[in-house]
């Protein structure tokens, strides 16, 4: 094999092996745009999910200190109304 002709298989070998890495780039490309794609709307799925659990759980710990509220200013006011029944009966006496 001369000069030229290791030269001609050289080259075709290389043409090959840069048709190949081409193809394999733009399949590879695609399908990391397709999988960068399905990570983000599984990224914003998640979120989603997580501020309505917050916003929820929000909802219920405002439920919970007005309950919580209402209990402990229902429960003063009995204090403070036996503690007034209290006072008159002492001093009625």
């Amino acid at each position: 094999m001369n000069l030229w002709e290791s030269l001609a298989l050289v080259g075709t070998a290389a043409t090959i092996l840069g048709i190949f890495l081409t193809i394999y780039g733009v399949v590879n490309n695609k399908t990391l745009k397709y999988e960068t794609k399905l990570t983000r709307e599984a990224m914003a799925e998640e979120s989603k999910l997580t501020r309505e659990a917050m916003a929820e759980e929000s909802k219920l710990t405002q439920k919970m200190i007005k309950e919580t509220t209402e209990y402990l200013a229902k429960y003063l006011g009995n204090l403070i109304v036996a503690d007034g029944n209290r006072t008159r009966l002492t001093m009625s006496k």
